[in-house]
């Protein structure tokens, strides 16, 4: 256990528990006063700004019961895996191309090297670049605390700008969602002001086929509403349709008119309408042809 000195504003008490167990008693003991560090990518930038100034930092990145990565009719990720473990993961399945994208794009080696799946979510932020993905795979976050463990639909997981439904004792403790069946296939795309920067706008599509027509249909936007959300009036305006050029432009517009983004230091909110249409456009182009049999 050591107190900090010098680079951040506020002294906290350090554990690094040696089993999740130990984690979640923590969790439990110190409740709101606690907050747990994964990669520690958002949460020390926040401590160094005076956002957050826990008292207690439950450090879990060394407990290999959060380090799962599973493939089977399930996909397990565990919520302490690092993206750099995650990525060639993913790539090797060769078939979950708009998650793999999504951590590609954060493109910083110092990032990959520490950050994880499960931290990007717990950090609750409309821009993060894997809920998105996530969503349009129907994925569902595991959650543990010292007294049950509960599984929560990712769609359900967000309750505002940094702000989800875990309660203070309780931790992620793997992501997972259902294989692909044949046929089916994905694409991320992202806009930012410079390269690995907070996204400006993101857009995630998976879609299932039969010849030319749509048999599935996910969309999931981020950084345009205080949640990553999905575009429901554009997926079922899509699915069970023959795919042709109007049935996309119908899409993109129905998703222009579904979002609610908002002016900011990153782009305007008109910006952020005319950039989903094209961002939906481009990763629907992607994913449909990666989805042909």
């Amino acid at each position: 256990m050591t107190v900090n000195t010098r680079v951040l504003i506020n002294d906290f008490t350090y554990h690094v528990p040696s089993t999740l167990a130990e984690a979640l008693g923590f969790l439990d003991q110190y409740g709101e006063d606690a907050a747990v560090l994964a990669g520690g990518t958002d949460l020390i930038i926040q401590m160094k700004l005076g956002r957050r100034s826990p008292k207690f930092l439950v450090d879990v990145s060394k407990l290999e019961e959060l380090k799962h990565l599973e493939a089977g009719e399930k996909i397990l990720i565990g919520a302490g895996r690092r993206y750099m473990d995650v990525l060639p993961f993913l790539q090797g399945l060769g078939r979950y191309h708009g998650l793999a994208e999504a951590i590609d794009s954060i493109g910083k080696l110092q990032v990959l090297s520490v950050a994880t799946v499960g931290g990007n979510l717990g950090n609750g932020s409309p821009a993060a670049d894997t809920p998105p993905p996530l969503m349009t795979y129907d994925a569902s976050v595991r959650v543990r605390s010292a007294h049950q463990e509960r599984v929560v639909p990712l769609r359900e997981f967000h309750t505002g700008p940094g702000a989800i439904v875990l309660a203070p004792n309780e931790i992620i403790v793997a992501v997972e969602f259902d294989a692909f069946p044949d046929g089916r296939a994905s694409a991320f795309r992202k806009l930012t002001r410079v390269a690995s920067d907070i996204s400006k706008v993101t857009c995630a599509v998976a879609v299932e086929r039969a010849g030319e027509t749509c048999t599935h249909c996910r969309i999931a936007l981020g950084a345009v509403g205080p949640t990553p959300l999905r575009a429901r009036s554009a997926e079922a305006a899509l699915e069970g349709r023959e795919v042709d050029a109007s049935a996309v432009e119908e899409c993109a517009r129905l998703i222009v008119e579904e979002i609610s983004p908002i002016d900011d230091i990153r782009c305007s909110e008109k910006y952020r309408r005319e950039a989903a249409g094209v961002l939906f456009r481009d990763a629907f182009a992607s994913a449909w042809e990666r989805a042909k049999c």
